[in-house]
């Protein structure tokens, strides 16, 4: 059959595995009667109890063979007494008026027991002869050798073990026929997804009314500062761009909802679209209650015991988890942080201990602190205060300035002007930017007013801020950006186009 333009044919294929009878798997009820009582078990146990009924089977088989062979050697053994003494018996029973009081005569005279009494006047006149007597004389023989190997296995587990592996050999010999099915080593023979698309770089761009679409990075154009820029798509009746990331195929993204809610899914079962397509909503992919919006995307390739999530609500309140407490999200999803009444969870970033946490507020005020200052809690708390926020103020935007990428000191050195990098860059509403030196900041406690890091006017607010540039960039350096308007229009500049300003320049 053929598959529609665009569609990988191994998946195609794993999908005809799952839910067509293309190939059908078929399960075990692993219930047995175990002591009398119905019990379920798992193989280990259940290959254990079959051993364990195997040697009881062997066992009552062989106390079974045993008992015979003692009775019959102890019939065989009054045969071969009357036949030594073949005359006087003879002489004993033609004495004799009956056939009970032979059979005590001759119990009395040679010491027999009722059983070797009655199998002696069993006998008949043909097995009087010297060859017969022999062959009585042997079978004691073979009697007492299998006697003994019985009490032998009777005393031995291991010797159990060895007759099981042995009647199964035989049993495998005897009604050997040739396989109609085979075991495959792969699970039901399907061929992994991660195993046929490849790991490449892409983006993913998230719409605030839930619309998610993945691209190709090539898609855009390096493009110069000041110029119109080139549309992420259509974009639907009063909806904007709300989150623009760039991971792998391959990684687990963590969606953050407005409600503190997180869910899980591979990037590559996000369906890719053209530049001009709407988009997926995310309803199709996540199980979102309503009215629930996601805020937040982060890409995870690894869930790593030193790495944490910082999480930021608009009303200013953060808190640091670590990132293995969401290795496993249920598809209904599970609370990433507990919300007070009319807060919502908005910005959610990968951190170490060593990096450094940038907070902007809409106002331009900025708080730069260590990671390692924020106490790990647990998934269901509600944090600490990040920001003390004017009447009116919200928070604008957080970022992770990587330890490896700056030297920032404990206090600002205001005499001499270093330009250097790493900076921060502020984006306002009305599209105007800045890249102000990380330096130029110093170090601030959690729950402060903080510095002043944008001089806006009454009109305009703080739209972004990010980290660029790192510690042995130039001017030279050919780091890009990608920006977004709420209209949906993309423009990919270089960072050496912005110009490097004060805290205070606007």
């Amino acid at each position: 059959f053929q598959v529609k333009r665009g569609a990988n044919p191994a998946i195609v294929l794993n999908n005809l595995y799952r839910h067509t009878a293309l190939q059908s798997s078929f399960s075990c009820n692993m219930v047995a009667i175990l002591d009398g009582h119905p019990k379920l078990m798992g193989l280990k146990e259940i290959l254990q109890a079959f051993l364990d009924f195997r040697c009881s089977v062997i066992e009552r088989r062989a106390k079974f063979k045993l008992s015979q062979a003692l009775e019959r050697k102890h019939i065989v053994e009054g045969i071969v007494i009357g036949l030594d003494n073949l005359d006087a018996v003879i002489q004993v029973i033609r004495e004799t008026s009956n056939h009970t009081v032979a059979k005590e005569a001759l119990a009395k005279e040679y010491g027999l027991s009722e059983k070797q009494a009655e199998a002696l006047l069993d006998i008949t006149l043909r097995k009087l002869t010297s060859l017969e007597r022999k062959k009585f004389i042997d079978e004691a023989n073979s009697l007492s050798e299998s006697i003994s190997k019985l009490n032998e296995l009777l005393s031995s587990k291991k010797l159990m073990f060895q007759l099981i592996e042995q009647e199964a050999a035989d049993l495998k010999s005897k009604f050997a026929t040739p396989r109609r099915s085979f075991l495959e080593d792969s699970a039901n023979g399907e061929v992994d997804d991660m195993d046929v698309i490849p790991n490449e770089e892409m983006l993913l761009i998230l719409s605030e009314k839930g619309y998610l679409k993945r691209m190709n990075p090539n898609t855009f154009n390096l493009q110069n500062r000041g110029t119109i820029g080139k549309s992420v798509g259509k974009m639907r009746t009063n909806d904007n761009m709300s989150d623009f990331i760039v991971c792998q195929t391959h990684d687990h993204v963590l969606y953050f909802s407005d409600k503190g809610i997180v869910y899980s899914e591979r990037a590559y079962k996000i369906p890719e679209c053209t530049r001009v397509a709407a988009g997926t909503p995310l309803v199709q992919l996540l199980n979102l209650s309503d009215g629930e919006r996601i805020t937040s995307i982060v890409p995870v390739n690894k869930f790593v015991e030193d790495q944490y999530l910082v999480m930021l609500t608009v009303n200013g309140y953060i808190k640091k988890v670590p990132l293995n407490a969401f290795a496993s999200i249920r598809s209904t999803g599970i609370i990433s942080m507990r919300l007070v009444p009319g807060d919502e969870l908005k910005w959610v970033r990968l951190c170490r201990d060593d990096d450094l946490v940038a907070l902007a507020s809409q106002s331009g005020m900025v708080i730069v602190n260590t990671c390692n200052r924020l106490r790990p809690h647990g998934r269901t708390t509600r944090g600490m205060g990040a920001m003390r926020l004017k009447e009116d103020d919200k928070m604008a935007a957080m970022d992770i300035i990587p330890s490896t990428t700056h030297t920032m000191p404990g206090k600002t050195v205001s005499r001499v002007r270093d330009l250097s990098p790493p900076w921060l860059l502020f984006i306002a509403e009305n599209g105007y930017g800045k890249r102000v030196p990380l330096n130029a900041f110093r170090q601030s406690s959690f729950n402060r007013v903080g510095l002043r890091g944008y001089k806006l006017p009454e009109d305009c607010r703080l739209a972004a801020v990010f980290v660029v540039g790192e510690p042995t960039d130039d001017d030279a350096s050919e780091e890009q950006v990608v920006l977004v308007s709420h209209g949906g229009t993309v423009n990919r500049i270089k960072v050496k186009d912005i110009s490097i300003q004060g805290r205070g320049a606007k």
